[in-house]
């Protein structure tokens, strides 16, 4: 009598803890995507834009170091 009556209340327990697992699941995945989002909408042009910044300036250099050593 006891163990089905503690087989049952570990089966509903598994339930609760399956139910927690899809729920922080779901918000850590939430969390991801709208972290995704943001550094799509404002840290990825601003990289962008000091990258091009830093190539023009490695070619500008590299243009001025050849006419030097020509």
């Amino acid at each position: 009598m006891f163990g089905s009556i503690l087989s049952d209340v570990k089966q509903q327990m598994r339930g609760v803890w399956d139910a927690q697992m899809r729920i922080f699941g779901g918000l850590a995945f939430m969390a991801l995507a709208m972290a995704a989002i943001q550094y799509d909408e404002i840290i990825a042009p601003e990289l962008s834009r000091v990258s091009d910044s830093w190539s023009t300036a490695a070619t500008d250099f590299s243009k001025k170091l050849t006419s030097f050593t020509l």
